[in-house]
């Protein structure tokens, strides 16, 4: 009796816990098959891990794409090195870090819900639809410094929460912590500073001045990274702020208010439907857009305080956002607190309505799931099926085909003539295995992280030249490349994994003697 009494009691313990679970499998299901996207910014972020780990310590983070002399923090370094030295180089074990780290949102998703409704059964529907999204589990393996955006969103709008109705002294604190390490994580989460200081406005007769104080404090010591960074190196970033603003950048340049407009309903509709119906864009935008209008014409807190997270980021549009491929990371779990407060709120009278509605939400997401993520992070990548499970076959195959003999490679790559990516592979899985490194053959690597292969000698006769999936790559340079392969050596079979491609060759010079 009495454990019915205990069970009864920490019911939505027991069931928090057991949405973890769900979270944590459904974002670790495909790992051991080696369904992580794995490319240029992955291996270098890998080998400049490996150089902090043999005591070359960091303080500048991985650059913004597009954006010249502007970085990221070096937070996603040091968070992920504990897991590549336990994992002796192995990015997978990377990502199981990443997902176990993702998966705890379902803690910050149901505490924030909580807050906001003082109710347990919306925060346990809030957090049941996080632990499903399609999103959230793409995020949770992807390979990168914007994934922790995800963690560390959330917690800025429960400290904002604890701080405006002075439910806890730590709130500016927490609030300044997690808006920095946002910072760290994804440059472009700036643009939090908007609805953060709103609401901190609209309250302002409850905010005290030495909070604000602590508020900064908190962030500058978040970002001291960063700011010792742009010290050391000349106020870069300040420039690329600089050139964000200025619109100087030519894409920027030729957007216009309907390109505004129609970027503003893709991006916002693509992160509802990724999160509520990602079977369908359009539908799940649509059903997104009208859960929120909806819920915004009830005129309630929960729905302001979350729409203001949700679509902070257009403030950002008319400067680079349009170009930034996680500007909405972090936003899926209010996304997910948004619907199950509706659900729990609107359709809680009807549970047959209810029950079946968040039904459709996750098993929406499950199939979507189990669909895609075996494909590793497809919403993201330009190069899909550059996965290491792709990855490892092709150097596998390229040291079986060799017959364990020395053999040489080239590499088609994005970005053009970097072989970073390819580098690391061999280096670490390769070198593992099979005991040694094949041979170089093309521009030299000097100034780029992986400068670890020879150029081959005169007597390698067995040579295979990878291509990646060329999308992004000019058609001109696709023919130059291939063209420069024939030229040195005769093509003997080809082989595709996915859309990685593998050509066998004879090197001329060796096998005409």
């Amino acid at each position: 009796m009495q454990i019915l009494k205990t069970i009864s009691k920490n019911y939505s313990k027991i069931l928090l816990a057991f949405i973890f679970i769900i979270a944590l499998t459904l974002r670790w299901w495909y790992l051991p098959q080696g369904a992580v996207s794995f490319a240029y910014d992955q291996a270098r972020d890998a080998f400049t891990v490996q150089e902090i780990l043999h005591g070359h310590l960091k303080i500048l983070g991985p650059s913004v794409s597009g954006v010249p002399g502007l970085f990221h923090g070096v937070l996603y370094y040091y968070v992920i090195a504990p897991a590549y030295l336990l994992g002796r180089g192995d990015p997978i074990a990377v990502a199981y870090f990443l997902s176990f780290v993702s998966s705890l949102g379902v803690f910050t998703v149901y505490f924030l819900t909580k807050l906001l409704t003082k109710s347990k059964t919306p925060a346990l529907i809030a957090a049941t639809i996080f632990a499903f999204s399609f999103e959230a589990s793409q995020y949770a393996n992807l390979m990168t410094n914007a994934s922790l955006g995800v963690w560390f969103i959330p917690i800025i709008y429960i400290g904002l929460f604890l701080w405006i109705n002075k439910s806890s002294k730590w709130a500016p604190i927490i609030t300044g912590l997690a808006f920095g390490f946002s910072v760290q994580s994804e440059v472009a989460l700036a643009y939090q500073i908007v609805p953060i200081t709103l609401w901190l406005f609209i309250y302002r007769d409850r905010i005290k001045r030495k909070e604000i104080i602590a508020f900064v404090l908190s962030f500058i010591v978040a970002v001291s990274s960063m700011l010792l960074a742009e010290v050391k190196f000349g106020f870069t970033g300040a420039r690329g702020i600089l050139y964000l603003l200025t619109s100087k950048d030519g894409i920027v340049q030729a957007k216009e208010l309907g390109d505004f407009l129609t970027t503003f309903l893709n991006q916002s509709g693509k992160t509802f439907a990724y999160t509520i119906f990602p079977q369908n864009l359009v539908f799940g935008g649509l059903l997104g857009f009208a859960i929120t209008i909806f819920s915004l014409s009830k005129k309630t807190f929960w729905s302001r305080f979350l729409c203001s997270c949700i679509f902070a980021y257009v403030v950002a549009l008319p400067f680079g956002g349009w170009n930034m491929r996680h500007i909405l990371v972090g936003i899926a779990p209010e996304v997910a607190a948004l619907a199950g407060i509706f659900i729990w709120k609107y359709l809680g009278k009807y549970k047959i309505l209810a029950t079946g509605f968040l039904l459709i939400i996750l098993f929406s997401n499950l199939i979507n799931i189990m669909k895609e993520n075996k494909n590793g992070q497809t919403i993201f990548p330009l190069q899909l099926d550059l996965t290491l499970h792709n990855e490892i076959k092709v150097v596998d195959y390229t040291y079986q085909k060799s017959g364990s003999a020395p053999f040489s490679i080239s590499t088609l790559t994005s970005p053009l003539f970097v072989n970073t990516t390819w580098s690391y592979l061999y280096s670490w899985y390769g070198t593992k295995k099979y005991g040694y490194l094949p041979y170089w053959v093309g521009r030299d690597q000097i100034g780029q992280l992986g400068d670890n292969l020879m150029f081959a000698p005169s007597n390698i006769a067995k040579h295979f030249f990878i291509i990646e999936p060329t999308y992004g790559i000019l058609e001109l340079w696709v023919k130059y490349a291939k063209g420069d392969q024939d030229a040195m050596s005769t093509l003997v079979n080809q082989k595709n994994f996915g859309e990685l491609v593998v050509e066998t060759r004879i090197t001329k010079n060796v096998s005409q003697k």
